[in-house]
């Protein structure tokens, strides 16, 4: 066998009849019958009750190594056959430099509102597991996103404990993050050494307070409380964009419109760039109804925007 050239081993194994096959699978089996008889009797005294199934075990374990070397040998058979003659999938692959397919009328796109981040609705006992809730909960309490705490609410009637236990103490925790802030700002505006730092400290405590209204921490009773405090903090600050930014913010969120769209301009003529109060103008003038008016500020930032583009030629028209 050592000698057998590789052209004649087809021959050899047509040779080999049914009767040689079954001959020799027999006479394995008479082999490792006989083997493991032998060394049963060499089992430690607490293996002893169990070597008749220890026996069973090992001689068809054996059998079967044999019939499974016969299948991967198959198999690598055939991989090699594959590999050698190329009908494996050998794919390659073409480097494209991207920057020579932006060009201005199909340019790069980029999320401006985070309006891909999640979506929960209104009904927090939908059909999904535990670990997937307490996942939405946290991707929510790490996105800066409007009413993020207020969806997280939703949960606090979940049915299952775990994930009531979980929204409880998010909540808990960004509403301590946030009292604490306006605690800090408080003892920093008594302590302030000159009138820049205090107006600064004061921007600061009012955005702190907008965050209660922003992520829907605080409830409807105590919305107003906060913006009236806003308002009442933003009136020791004598020149300030962001202050005026934050004032239309508070009057566009009571539906206050005109005194909205005034802080706006105002913030504009302070260094405010026009194109971030757009959106903002574009929201009073569809909670006005005056549809006809909205695509005026929605042209330049969006027109660009190929997902926002039917949106921008809807109102173009109305």
């Amino acid at each position: 066998m050592s000698n057998l050239p590789i052209h004649d081993i087809p021959l050899f194994l047509q040779e080999l009849n049914s009767t040689k096959l079954l001959l020799f699978i027999v006479g394995l089996l008479l082999f490792w019958i006989l083997f493991f008889s032998l060394l049963i009797q060499l089992l430690p005294k607490k293996y002893k009750p169990y070597k008749k199934e220890i026996f069973i075990f090992m001689v068809i374990i054996n059998m079967g190594l044999l019939f499974m070397g016969m299948v991967l040998t198959l198999a690598m058979f055939l991989f090699g056959l594959a590999w050698a003659s190329h009908r494996m999938s050998r794919p390659t692959y073409q480097i494209l430099q991207l920057e020579a397919y932006v060009v201005d009328e199909f340019p790069m796109v980029t999320s401006q509102f985070s309006e891909g981040i999640l979506a929960i609705d209104s009904h927090p006992n939908r059909d999904i597991s535990t670990e997937e809730k307490i996942k939405a909960l946290r991707i929510l309490y790490e996105s800066n996103v409007q009413d993020n705490i207020g969806k997280i609410k939703l949960f606090l009637s979940d049915s299952s404990d775990e994930t009531r236990l979980y929204a409880f103490s998010l909540i808990s925790s960004f509403e301590k993050r946030l009292n604490d802030e306006v605690k800090n700002f408080h003892k920093k505006i008594k302590t302030a050494s000159n009138q820049h730092d205090l107006e600064m400290y004061h921007l600061h405590l009012a955005q702190s307070y907008w965050q209660f209204i922003f992520h829907g921490v605080a409830n409807v009773q105590l919305t107003r409380f906060y913006t009236d405090k806003i308002e009442q903090t933003l009136q020791h600050i004598d020149h300030s964009s962001k202050a005026s930014l934050l004032l239309g913010k508070i009057h566009l969120f009571n539906k206050e419109y005109e005194k909205a769209e005034a802080m706006f301009l105002q913030a504009v003529e302070q260094g405010t760039p026009k194109k971030h109060i757009d959106t903002y103008l574009a929201e009073i003038r569809y909670s006005q109804k005056a549809y006809n008016e909205i695509a005026q500020f929605m042209e330049k930032a969006f027109v660009i925007d190929l997902r926002l583009k039917p949106l921008y030629h809807i109102w173009k028209k109305a």
